[in-house]
């Protein structure tokens, strides 16, 4: 996988989180045999998984289009665009790379589909720089200390998503609102 480093005015920007994400236990890698749309994976377990918290607008014109042109203020073709930018973005980063799930309250909506945080590794071998949308930190659970990128975050910082938070699945709502907040004020994604 390669990634692109994000830079202003010559500076490389690699974002550090001093706070750790969670304190809940992961389940083990599994790797994402396909991107179902922008906030839905196909698992090697043949489970689908859906990212707690985040809403990715409509990538065509239906029912949902017309809550998220209410709900965002921005007009249909910004937000279809969106949904699809989202769902690109996540075959780019994810298609056969292992991740890892963690849960919240409630592991399942009323479809069957798991709800999880996902959070993917990187090697700071490779000595590569992250976008600065991206929210990951230095795993403190690995001896290797490897990066860990936050994707359900990173998905709303770099506004690819909404936050959306349906309870019992609270645990990072501060966190999300926050996120969100920040793509808009820096125009990031939808919010340009």
């Amino acid at each position: 996988m390669k990634i692109k480093a994000a830079s202003a005015g010559g500076l490389v920007f690699a974002l550090f989180v001093i706070t750790p994400f969670s304190l809940c236990q992961a389940s083990d890698p599994v790797i994402v045999t396909s991107v179902i749309d922008g906030e839905t994976l196909q698992l090697s377990n043949d489970e689908k998984v859906r990212l707690i918290g985040i809403d990715v607008p409509a990538s065509s014109k239906n029912v949902k289009l017309r809550d998220d042109i209410k709900n965002t203020g921005k007009d249909a073709a910004t937000l279809i665009a969106a949904g699809k930018n989202a769902a690109k973005f996540l075959r780019k980063l994810l298609k056969n790379e292992k991740v890892v799930l963690e849960y919240d309250a409630g592991e399942k909506d009323k479809s069957g589909r798991r709800w999880a945080y996902i959070y993917f590794y990187l090697d700071p071998k490779l000595n590569m720089e992250i976008p600065e949308a991206w929210y990951a930190e230095l795993s403190p659970e690995t001896e290797e200390r490897q990066l860990r990128v936050f994707l359900n975050a990173t998905m709303i910082r770099s506004g690819y998503a909404l936050m959306k938070i349906i309870p019992p699945n609270v645990k990072f709502q501060d966190l999300f609102s926050k996120l969100q907040d920040e793509a808009k004020e820096q125009k990031r994604g939808m919010w340009e």
